[in-house]
């Protein structure tokens, strides 16, 4: 843990990778050495958490295209916990 950025950023690739993560180790410990300020490690974190939840969506609204051409109907929503 010499380099925190570095471990930060390992830890939430390793934790959103699982086993796919260590192919892209090395890759990840290159972009962590260019971050110089805790800043820029919350503002990558912010662009990964977007890309993240565009694909999401992305995939999300295919799936519900795909099924209404089959003349199903999906309604996607939150719900709220009581």
């Amino acid at each position: 843990m010499s380099n925190p950025r570095c471990f930060t950023l390992k830890k939430w690739f390793s934790e959103l990778l699982n086993a796919d993560f260590a192919q892209h180790n090395e890759i990840v410990e290159r972009i962590a050495t260019s971050m110089s300020t805790d800043a820029d490690v919350t503002n990558f974190g912010k662009l990964i958490m977007n890309v993240y939840e565009t694909a999401y969506k992305k995939a999300v609204s295919d799936y519900k295209t795909e099924f209404e051409k089959m003349g199903v109907k999906i309604s996607i929503g939150t719900q709220e916990l009581k």
